[in-house]
């Protein structure tokens, strides 16, 4: 038997695991394969080599296959976006947005492509879960997930990772088993797999031409192996995108670029990897919601002129990854990556002064000074190191207090090693996480009556020089058990994370005592996680698990507050998930039905008092989330494919505490016990078709989201502090429903022409029918000097309305 025989996986077995696992398992199929092409492209004067390698591989792949048919057995639910969905999404949507294709998943963003994005699964918020690249933590070890639209070190324009750079996303909501968790995370993970050299040469250049001014183009150059490096493969990848954006003077450009290297060695069982991409992002956001008053009389997509208001981001991502991955012998392949993170962030608000008075009904943008925390100065005593007179310099405080930049940047380094290791009966993951995360030295916040300000320390600057870090430490051991002639599989495991956190103050205008400070503690959670799945016949299989999460305060909650100067921040956050399910897995249909309970402990409750600038910060908050979720495949004929998926969620408060109860996270919350999770919908569907023959394919598909709780906010005559004015979340006004219908199509015209392939011409719609929705609403006070007044309106953002684009591609060989 030749070597290309012996890694020929049995196609009974395949068409028993199902399309959507052999789809989530892509790399490691992609590894077998490389091991395959290397072996057979073995100089034949080294005969016993290729004999001795066939040995191996045979050996290696049976133990590959084991890990194969474990993702059908895995004791959680999971949910697989493939290449062909990836490929075929328009530019206005992101790696967030797609997210839409997968159960107990409502998302929504503000801008065409990767635009301050806003997601839930199952409830939990987009800050609450992990995510990964490649493996790795994407984000932020010091203050959580993208998602927080009053935080603006979020870098809510533009992405880490974009849509043209990743090759599949892997969903796990609840708490997955241990090596695939992620870094802190109370309720779910994202995992993103960036694209990957493969073996023949190519050269794409693309260009998209859309809706609201909307342009894309770029290329794609892949080297297949190249000649007398022994299998060196190396993929580079170029993209721009501009738009005018979907709401008015909402303008965005994104810039998007990937290397990608792999160099096998071992005879191919082993490689080194290297990936590099540095994306940028900048464009304007919406100021605050829009009262719906005004979208009912400037029409649904109205946005005040950038002259009167505006919030600017400009953000930039730098990403690069070392890989190994080891064949050491049959029962041991070792792996390991070195990883760097590079963010920069610059946040620029400014509002028009006229609408800074007690008279205008509505709130233009909270991120003029003035709204927070009223008039700053050495005359009113909360002014620590600031020397600047906004009333001297510009006639009144709301005046000089108009405009604000706060210009932040991170730096990451880490190390993510595995070992697993393969036995007669049971696979074992080790694995584990050592990665420090820092501020840098330039990070402030400064203050002004218009954006062309100075920027000097001492003089107009909130804070300057604070200087966050975060150490993690995080392992793992993990055992995939077969047990009763491979039909019960058992999957115990465990995480020990440590986390130490100091933030160092060195000036504030708030601060009480007098600056610097440092506050910093160390906390430390285990983490444990039993997973058990039966195959009840070979096509039924059913499970069921149990795990626990954690997420680590946010680095900016460990600032002085009521208690004075303390080491004590929030604690850990912690989830414990449980969940059962029975899935199908047949030749022409997948099903896979699954319950869940989520109980979330010690959530993080703050109260800022901004009369007297101090904060309360402690975990007493309890959550629920319970439900049901559905979701299939069923492949009519070999070209047509049905596909769908129905969620059912419960989530809601179990006591009353202060909380950030927005899906974006104000900070002005007070949830009650029985309240329900705001942004949640109780129901969320997906169904859809796809048709792929020759070199036609087309996806139509429909997403449903039922009602959702709103907010509204309390009035500023409560006799308690803490109630007056608080954001409370509410089933009582909720956010109508709306279904959104997609078309996507497609076809390659081959040609053979001067190295010319194939033209390929595409066409996307999204919201077909064109529905006019909102997928935000809120009832609000306007908020004048820290304090609300006014009658209370509606506001709310509208959703994305049809975007029809045309594609072109050329791909050269």
């Amino acid at each position: 038997m030749n070597a290309k025989s012996e890694i020929m996986v049995n196609p009974k077995a395949l068409s028993r695991i199902g399309l959507t696992t052999l789809l989530a398992l892509t790399p490691t199929l992609m590894m077998t394969a490389q091991a395959e092409t290397d072996t057979t492209s073995t100089d034949t004067s080294h005969a016993s080599h290729k004999i001795h390698n066939a040995v191996k591989l045979k050996e290696i792949k049976k133990k590959y296959e084991k890990l194969l048919i474990g993702e059908k057995n895995i004791a959680s639910a999971m949910s697989v976006i493939t290449p062909t969905e990836l490929k075929h999404a328009s530019s206005s949507q992101s790696i967030y947005s797609i997210l839409r294709l997968t159960p107990a998943v409502n998302e929504y963003q503000q801008n065409i492509g990767p635009g301050t994005p806003t997601i839930t699964v199952r409830g939990v918020r987009m800050s609450q879960l992990a995510q990964t690249l490649d493996g790795i933590p994407m984000i932020s070890l010091l203050h959580g997930g993208q998602g927080a639209y009053i935080n603006n070190q979020d870098n809510n324009v533009g992405s880490l990772v974009s849509m043209g750079q990743i090759e599949g996303i892997h969903v796990y909501p609840g708490v997955a088993p241990p090596d695939r968790g992620g870094f802190a995370t109370v309720g779910g993970t994202v995992s993103y797999t960036t694209k990957q050299p493969t073996n023949n040469f190519y050269t794409d250049i693309f260009s998209k031409v859309g809706s609201f001014s909307t342009d894309t183009y770029g290329f794609e150059i892949n080297s297949g192996k190249i000649p007398d490096t022994d299998g060196l493969k190396v993929l580079s990848r170029l993209s721009k995108t501009q738009t005018a954006g979907y709401i008015q003077n909402t303008p965005a450009r994104y810039i998007d670029f990937l290397f990608s290297a792999i160099k096998p060695y071992d005879y191919g069982l082993s490689k080194v990897s290297a990936t590099v991409i540095y994306n940028q992002g900048n464009g304007y956001m919406l100021t605050e919601t829009t009262p719906t008053a005004q979208l009912e009389k400037y029409g649904i997509f109205y946005n005040y002129p950038l002259s009167e208001a505006s919030n600017f981001q400009d953000n930039k991502y730098l990403t690069a990854i070392l890989g190994d991955q080891t064949y050491v012998n049959r029962h041991i392949v070792v792996s390991g990556k070195l990883f760097y993170i590079g963010k920069s962030n610059k946040f620029e608000g400014y509002t028009n002064p006229d609408y800074i008075n007690s008279s205008y009904p509505y709130q233009v943008n909270f991120n003029s000074p003035y709204f927070s925390y009223g008039p700053i100065g050495p005359e009113y005593g909360n002014s620590n190191n600031i020397t600047y007179n906004a009333a001297q310099v510009f006639g009144s405080y709301h005046a000089g207090e108009a405009a604000v930049i706060q210009q932040n940047s991170t730096r990451t380094i880490g190390f993510s090693p595995k070992m697993n290791i393969f036995l007669p009966h049971n696979t074992v993951t080790v694995g584990g996480l050592i990665a420090k995360e820092q501020t840098g030295d330039n990070n402030a916040t400064y203050f002004y009556g218009t954006l062309n300000m100075p920027k000097i320390n001492g003089y107009n600057a909130l804070n300057y020089g604070n200087i966050e870090k975060r150490t993690v430490y995080s392992g793992y051991v993990q055992d995939k058990i077969s047990l009763l002639n491979n039909m019960l599989h058992i999957e115990p495991g465990v995480t020990l994370t440590g986390v130490s956190t100091s933030n160092y103050v060195p000036s504030n205008y708030a601060a009480t005592p007098p600056n610097p400070y440092t506050l910093s503690n160390y906390d430390k959670e285990v983490l444990p996680y039993f997973g058990i799945s039966y195959d009840i016949t070979p096509k039924y299989i059913a499970y069921a698990s149990y795990g626990k999460g954690a997420r680590f305060a946010p680095v900016q909650d460990y600032v002085l507050g009521s208690s004075g100067s303390t080491t004590v921040a929030p604690g850990p956050e912690t989830v414990n998930a449980y969940e059962a399910g029975i899935r199908y897995v047949g030749k022409h249909l997948y099903l896979n039905f699954n319950g869940f309970l989520q109980n979330m402990h010690g959530m993080f409750s703050f109260y800022t008092d901004y009369l007297t600038n101090y904060s309360i910060y402690a975990n007493i908050g309890e959550e629920q989330m319970k439900g049901l979720a559905l979701s299939g495949k069923y492949q009519l004929t070999p070209a047509l494919t049905v596909f769908g998926n129905l969620s059912y969620t419960d989530a809601t408060y179990i006591n009353s505490f202060s909380a950030s109860d927005t899906p974006f996270e104000g900070q002005y919350g007070y949830v009650f016990a029985g309240n329900p999770l705001a942004a949640v919908p109780n129901w969320l569907g997906t169904l859809g078709v796809r048709y792929h023959r020759s070199g036609f394919n087309a996806q139509l598909y429909g997403t449903y989201t039922g009602p959702q709780p709103t907010t509204y906010d309390l009035p500023p005559t409560e006799s308690q502090l803490v109630l007056r004015d608080a954001t409370v979340p509410t089933d009582q006004w909720k956010l109508s429903p709306y279904f959104i219908m997609n078309l996507s199509a497609s076809y390659k015209i081959p040609m053979h022409v001067d190295h010319l392939d194939y033209i390929e011409v595409g066409l996307n719609i999204d919201n077909l029918l064109d529905t006019h929705y909102y997928v935000h609403s809120a009832r609000v006070y306007k908020q004048y000097s820290f304090t609300a007044i006014g009658q209370q309106y509606n506001s709310a953002y509208p959703g994305e309305p049809r975007f029809i684009e045309l594609g072109v591609s050329g791909r050269f060989s």
